[in-house]
């Protein structure tokens, strides 16, 4: 298979000049002119939008649209929909990406047991500081935790950050895009990444591949906590068995909002795409666990 144009898409509220910054940045860097960067404007207030669109205006590689504020998955989503590259590169709006990082990451996408590939994390504010090399369920809270390196060439992990997660445009239309069901922000990414291996895919973290993220003590935008408790125990309903829902619930009781967003996510259409995706994977959640040793 051979990589054709490359569509990155950069969901952004109120990201400010990070925004500009990374655009620019990632133009500059991607060592390939068959790109196009697809903003999607998600009902910024800081005018940060405005101010990428004017910035590019002369650059045809660029397009800013709107949003009326769908959250992180319907961002993406909706920057897919607008793009038009064989490759879909998801990307936050505040990374520093080097020079030649795009060819590089999307290389495994040839292979078509490859479902998805992302980079390496490092802080922006520290660039000689602690690498992350996908993330994994640290206990059956869901929480995640980053994980050290094991190997130099592109090798599996469980789940990809959303900071930057690259897919084939067949792949990711295949598997349903990300989850419309989901809140504001939170779990998007893990739910895809989980998604892509049990319908058959592999989830690869490129080590030669480093990305400069920018990580905040707080978001730029209100999150919500029950919100945040609801994309997690709708990811354990979409694709978790019983048993390790109600392990999940029991790991999470305590959290603020709790009922609410329990209530909540088994209102929602999660049982019944629960039965649509379970028609269509290859492998189930026990697989999952033992293939990578979650203690959920």
């Amino acid at each position: 298979m051979v990589i054709g144009k490359i569509s990155v898409v950069i969901p952004s509220h109120n990201e400010g000049e990070n925004l500009v910054d990374t655009v620019d940045c990632a133009l500059a860097n991607s060592a390939t002119q068959n790109i196009e960067m697809v903003v999607v404007d998600d009902a910024s207030t800081d005018g940060s939008g405005e101010r990428t669109a004017e910035l590019f205006a002369a650059d045809s590689r660029v397009k800013v649209i709107k949003a009326p504020g769908v959250g992180v998955a319907g961002a993406r989503n909706l920057g897919a929909r607008e793009s038009t590259g064989d490759i879909l590169v998801f990307l936050d709006g505040h990374c520093y990406t080097p020079s030649g990082w795009l060819p590089l990451l999307t290389e495994p996408l040839a292979e078509p047991a490859v479902g998805m590939v992302g980079p390496v994390f490092t802080s922006l504010q520290d660039g000689n500081g602690a690498r992350g090399l996908g993330v994994t369920w640290r206990d059956s809270s869901m929480e995640i935790e980053w994980l050290s390196q094991q190997d130099d060439l592109p090798y599996p992990v469980p789940f990809l950050s959303g900071c930057c997660q690259a897919m084939r445009r067949t792949e990711f239309e295949r598997l349903g895009c990300y989850d419309s069901g989901m809140t504001r922000w939170g779990s998007e990414d893990i739910e895809l990444s989980l998604r892509v291996w049990l319908m058959g895919c592999q989830v690869l973290v490129h080590p030669e591949v480093l990305l400069y993220h920018l990580f905040r003590s707080r978001h730029p935008y209100e999150v919500e906590e029950g919100k945040v408790l609801y994309n997690r125990l709708r990811t354990a309903i979409l694709h978790l068995s019983g048993e390790r829902i109600a392990r999940v619930i029991d790991s999470v009781k305590h959290w603020p909002d709790f009922a609410q967003s329990l209530t909540w996510a088994f209102e929602s259409d999660a049982v019944e795409l629960r039965r649509h995706y379970q028609g269509l994977r290859a492998r189930d959640d026990e697989w999952f666990c033992r293939r990578f040793k979650c203690p959920i």
